[in-house]
């Protein structure tokens, strides 16, 4: 269940606080917090949760226009929260909701640094290109596919808000100088999934989630317990959309055999339905 009271300080709690640099931990909003708590108990009572977000107008808004994007393409316009919440389904809706949890706690802290905008546009094509795939190759596990493509660079912006260090890195890795987290455990001895994983632990997240954020198998190697979420990480890679599209259509093709103008195909239509997803989150 979510963490809604104080905790003894954990290891993970200890490294995550030394990592954002003394940063105030960030703690996700009341009322959000309450309805993962509901949508996550084996009881849970769908209507329930959706009088709870309803007291939310914020995350009512956010729901709907997620619910009414490209992703679901209801028949009709859903416009009411009972109404989304069902369409959703339990799964579905407990991997929206932390979505939506993360992505509050980011906006409030207004990294120096990261274009939030330019940021959710490309883990919202992530989660949309691993929601794709799973449809083809693990739809048993979508929302957890979903989610860890989505927020497995939730604590960038969180890094670089709190610590000149890491804004120096990410300038540095901008200019094309190496890869990412390779740079970043050679500065600091852990990557931003890392941190991602402590910060879940912190918030309660459920362990499928952090383990999907943080295992480092390879997934062309076979060893990766969640290698859709490691092929569309490279959707954030630097350069053109239509080179990272054509590197990532190979990686799809060389992991999941799905041949590469397939593959482009479904990168390039879930890059445009990820803007709406975009818009919900920022």
């Amino acid at each position: 269940m979510l963490r809604l009271k104080k905790q003894k300080e954990s290891a993970a709690n200890a490294d995550l606080r030394r990592a954002l640099g003394g940063m105030q931990l960030p703690t996700i909003p009341g009322m959000v917090a309450a309805a993962i708590e509901q949508v996550s108990a084996p009881d849970c009572d769908l209507r329930q949760v959706a009088a709870t977000v309803s007291h939310d107008p914020g995350l009512s808004a956010r729901l709907l226009s997620i619910v009414n994007s490209a992703a679901y393409a209801p028949r009709n316009p859903i416009v009411g929260v009972t109404q989304a919440v069902t369409m959703f389904g339990k799964n579905q809706l407990e991997s929206m909701l932390i979505s939506l949890a993360a992505s509050r706690v980011v906006a409030n802290k207004q990294p120096a640094a990261i274009d939030l905008t330019e940021f959710w546009n490309v883990s919202a094509w992530r989660a949309s290109a691993a929601a794709a795939l799973s449809n083809h190759f693990d739809r048993a596990r979508r929302s957890e596919n979903f989610s860890g493509a989505l927020l497995e660079g939730i604590a960038i912006p969180l890094l670089a808000a709190s610590q000149p260090r890491y804004r120096s890195l990410i300038n540095e890795w901008r200019q094309g100088t190496g890869e990412l987290e390779e740079m970043e455990m050679n500065a600091f001895g852990w990557t931003h999934r890392t941190v991602a994983g402590w910060l879940f632990e912190e918030w309660g997240f459920p362990l499928s989630l952090r383990e999907a954020v943080t295992e480092t198998g390879d997934p062309e190697q076979g060893t990766s317990k969640y290698p859709i979420i490691r092929v569309v990480h490279w959707l954030g890679d630097r350069g053109e959309p239509g080179e990272v599209i054509e590197d990532v259509a190979k990686r799809v093709n060389r992991v999941f055999d799905m041949p590469e103008d397939l593959a482009a195909a479904l990168l390039e239509t879930t890059r445009t339905d990820a803007l709406l997803l975009a818009q919900s989150l920022t």
